[in-house]
């Protein structure tokens, strides 16, 4: 149960310290001003618990979600790639999506709680407003409990919306209940327009050092 605690910590936590962030009420819907999405005080089966606002762009906005199935949790971050926001390219967003993604794989050699990463699956969705990628992965902890972790990432405009969950494999209902979340999620982007992610050749990753 530590080691689980610890694990999600670690891939849920935020990079705000007490001294740059404001926290915002939690049960009312948010608006955050830089992407124009809304973000209600529920999603799915998941509850809006913290929201923290930088002042410096590339920290930006952290929003936390949890659900109601025991170490079932969601991380929101936006974000920009620079002090001086800019309209970001889609081949920079995907060079930050690979970064975020192998951060992920690299975990067994940054973290002693998790001792395999492995990317078990790899989606993406070509709208021309907000393209999308949704990577999961297959993670083991020191304790040898095995987790599916989700990470969606989406352009919008001048920031990125970053999106990391993570729930153990043996809670099955809690895993039904992430990926109805993940889904719900990307509905605030897309609205009435279908979400149909489609199955990407995967990349080999790169060697783990």
């Amino acid at each position: 149960m530590i080691s689980r605690i610890l694990l999600l910590t670690l891939l849920c936590s935020g990079l705000l310290s007490a001294a740059e962030r404001k926290e915002l009420p939690k049960d009312t819907p948010f608006s955050d001003e830089n992407t124009g999405i809304v973000f209600p005080p529920e999603l799915g089966k998941f509850e809006k618990t913290e929201i923290r606002i930088s002042s410096n762009p590339v920290v930006g906005t952290q929003i936390r979600y949890d659900g109601m199935q025991a170490g079932c949790s969601a991380g929101i971050y936006i974000y920009a790639l620079d002090e001086k926001p800019g309209v970001i390219p889609l081949e920079e967003f995907m060079q930050h999506y690979r970064k975020a993604r192998q951060t992920v794989l690299d975990l067994e050699t940054i973290s002693e709680h998790v001792k395999e990463s492995e990317l078990s699956g790899e989606k993406e969705f070509a709208d021309k407003n907000y393209p999308a990628r949704w990577d999961t992965f297959s993670l083991r902890s020191d304790g040898e409990e095995t987790f599916q972790s989700d990470l969606v990432m989406i352009l919008c405009g001048d920031r990125i919306v970053k999106l990391r969950i993570t729930v153990p494999d043996s809670q099955k209902e809690a895993k039904v209940d992430c990926n109805e979340f993940i889904r719900k999620f990307c509905r605030l982007f897309y609205r009435d327009q279908p979400v149909n992610f489609q199955t990407v050749k995967t990349e080999k990753p790169q060697e783990k050092r």
